[in-house]
């Protein structure tokens, strides 16, 4: 077998491959990478694009095998998702889950490592802008930061993500997806209301600070795949084998024929060491707060109670002390189309006048968008042919080799090389950064009413998101956003207002259906419910929302026990969700199962810390078992999380006056009836001013008697 001087059959792989993963035929790339990786197994440009081409696959652990021994910044990146993946999925203990995301973190700290060695702290701005043509091979330096952060959060290490989190909107503040993870652990990152502002951050670019230069091109040839080695072996092939007519069946035997393996090729089935070369990481992890430490001994707790709890049952089930519950019959789960529900989320079906009273916010979508239709069924006829005309007049006239100043700026930015001066560059600065401009100031926005949001500040997020025009406005994320704000503010009427907009927008879209269907099943709004499920059924790609849909309509139009099921269901296809287990929770407690009830509310807590439903769905469940001082600790934590939720401040001050503390459960419960007055709330209202007279009148006739 001859060697070739220059392997070309690497560089026509890596090209098609490359055009495979453009045209999303990826099978067929996975195919082609197969054969690329072949070549050489210890080159980390074909190590990762076979990896990528299983990672598009969702073949995570193929992914994770195959670059688990890489050394390259890129291949460190797609370790650290792969571990990501593998441990948002793992079914085994938590302790593999975490072993996952601590080599992620491991990859990825090394790979940081390398990138501040290897490359300039100028941000090439020119290189970004470049990639709607010419391919990055690099991961830049805020992506990699803000993956970072993600494993860290995924690690309970709050104090690490934010850093980390800070760093990736600091090298690119484009980085929207960092602000709203730092929105959602905001809770528990120290002085976060201290840091840096959305207006800080997301600002407009200026010319003395901002390099829309392409990166020098030494530097740009380190980001670039590295030529192959002309000492590998290209693609030869042998002669002619035996026919397998002249072959007799052959199986080796496990204990007999493996005489013929050599030691290499041995080593070769092991050739991916499971350890990483990178060391621990325990040195460099950025410490934990003591917030995260409070809330793992709170946790220990309840799961040590739950412990206890679960001895008991057995120990009663065991001596017949419990009646053995019957059998359940196997249910064929299912979500049919009721009558009546079948008109569809029809636009007309969701005027602007189904706001709440007292609503501020705005729903111009319905209005506007009505008027454009009937508009342009009018005139559309008349613009087409005007435009025809104006076509056939310009086919006489001689082509304008001149190109615009958009069409120059995105050439100049299309080129791997140029050598265009820097006068061309100079000139065309004020259009390119008016343009970065306006998209940061689209970021700003958004990022100002997800950090009101995270704080549960519904009236600001609801404020801010009306500075963004007409077209980023009604668009699903916002209106998914408004519909949650509302309903942490236990607002159903105008959540849902929201939620069916943005569900008849974008159906696909479905990050606020579990909630939206939670709003209907408040609503007692069956058909609504329904159709939801029934819609939501046909979506595969989006199972957990489905199962949680269907949940919410079972437990609204059926009862019984099917609404567990599905929820049930949904836990088992995604358990690092918590709404999944808040619901389960609220299921068993209605049933009468505290045990039951904990176990789902723990489950809650510790898929996210941050979750108030968590936290105050286990108080309630100690509320009713008469656990007043345990309710109280767990009450304090969702009070701190959401200060603003009326039903958990009441709740708070039910605890409190168990406990005989009237002075704060007159507090709580003022501050309840000031975000929504009830009947029920003004009832404990009374009964704590009744309370504190009494106990008023007992000291005043102590200190009279003495």
């Amino acid at each position: 077998m001859s060697q070739m001087e220059n392997p070309v059959e690497a560089w026509v792989l890596m090209a098609l491959v490359n055009k495979d993963v453009d045209d999303f035929d990826y099978k067929n790339a996975l195919l082609l990478a197969e054969r690329l990786h072949a070549l050489d197994k210890n080159n980390d440009e074909y190590r990762f694009l076979y990896a990528k081409c299983l990672y598009l696959l969702n073949d995570y652990n193929g992914s994770y095998s195959v670059l688990k021994s890489a050394e390259s910044i890129s291949c460190r990146n797609l370790y650290a998702r792969s571990c990501l993946k593998l441990g948002n999925e793992a079914e085994a203990d938590n302790e593999t889950r975490q072993t996952f995301w601590r080599e992620g973190v491991k990859a990825l700290t090394t790979a940081l490592e390398m990138h501040k060695r290897d490359f300039s702290d100028i941000h090439y701005w020119g290189d970004d802008l470049s990639s709607v043509i010419t391919r990055s091979h690099m991961p830049s330096r805020g992506s990699i930061n803000n993956l970072l952060g993600e494993l860290y959060s995924k690690l309970e290490n709050i104090q690490g993500a934010a850093i980390h989190l800070w760093e990736s909107l600091d090298d690119n503040p484009f980085k929207i997806s960092a602000y709203t993870t730092l929105c959602d652990i905001a809770p528990d990152v120290i002085d976060f209301e201290n840091a840096a502002l959305p207006n800080d951050i997301f600002k407009d670019f200026v010319p003395d600070s901002t390099c829309l230069d392409r990166a020098p091109l030494p530097q740009r040839k380190e980001q670039l795949p590295r030529p192959p080695s002309t000492s590998i072996v290209g693609i030869t092939l042998k002669g002619p084998r035996p026919s397998l007519d002249q072959v007799e069946p052959y199986m080796p035997s496990l204990r007999n024929d493996y005489q013929d393996v050599s030691l290499d090729q041995l080593r070769s089935l092991v050739f991916f060491s499971h350890v990483m070369k990178d060391g621990d990481i325990t040195d460099i992890q950025p410490q934990r707060s003591e917030i995260e430490e409070r809330k793992d001994m709170e946790i220990d707790m309840v799961t040590q109670d739950i412990d206890k709890m679960k001895a008991e049952e057995a120990y009663k089930n065991k001596h017949g002390l419990h009646k053995k519950p019957p059998a359940e019959k196997p249910q064929h789960l299912q979500v049919d189309l009721m009558a009546g529900a079948d008109s569809g989320l029809s636009e007309d079906d969701t005027p602007q006048n189904q706001l709440a009273p007292g609503s501020t916010l705005r729903l111009q979508g319905h209005d506007r968008r009505e008027t454009t239709t009937r508009s342009s069924g009018k005139s559309g006829r008349g613009r087409g042919s005007k435009g025809k005309r104006k076509a056939t007049e310009s086919t006489a006239q001689p082509p304008q080799p001149e190109l615009s100043e958009a069409e120059q700026i995105c050439q100049y930015f299309g080129l791997s090389t140029n050598n265009i001066e820097n006068t061309f560059l100079k000139q065309q600065q004020p259009i390119i950064l008016d343009a970065m401009n306006k998209t940061i100031g689209v970021l700003r926005i958004l990022a100002n009413g997800y950090m009101y949001h995270s704080f549960y500040r519904c009236r600001e997020a609801a404020l801010v998101l009306q500075q963004l025009d007409d077209s980023q406005y009604e668009t699903a994320r916002v209106l998914c956003l408004l519909g949650k704000a509302y309903y942490d503010a236990s607002d159903y009427q105008n959540a849902r207002v929201f939620f069916r907009r943005a569900f008849w927008l974008a159906p696909w879209f479905c990050d606020g259906v579990p909630i939206y269907s939670t709003c209907l099943w408040y609503l007692e709004n069956e058909l609504e419910l329904n159709l939801l499920a029934y819609k939501m059924k046909q979506n595969r790609s989006h199972c957990y929302e489905a199962y949680i849909a269907a949940g919410n309509w079972s437990k609204c139009a059926k009862g019984g026990n099917e609404a567990s099921k599905w929820f049930q269901k949904a836990v088992e296809y995604d358990p690092s969700r918590s709404y999944g287990h808040a619901l389960l929770g609220y299921e068993e407690w209605e049933k009468g199962n505290c045990l039951g009830a904990k176990l789902h509310f723990a489950n809650c807590m510790v898929a996210n810390k941050r979750s108030y439903l968590g936290w105050y769905g286990l108080a309630t469940a100690y509320q009713g078992m008469e656990q007043f001082g345990q309710a109280k600790t767990l009450l304090n934590e969702a009070v701190r999380l959401h200060p603003c939720h009326p039903v958990v401040l009441v709740t708070m001050a039910e605890v409190l006056v168990e406990l005989e503390e009237y002075d704060s459960a007159y507090t709580y419960i003022c501050n309840a009836l000031e975000l929504r007055h009830t009947t029920a709330a003004e009832k404990i209202k009374e009964r704590i001013v009744q309370a504190i007279n009494s106990s008023n009148a007992k000291e005043t006739s102590y200190a009279m008697e003495e």
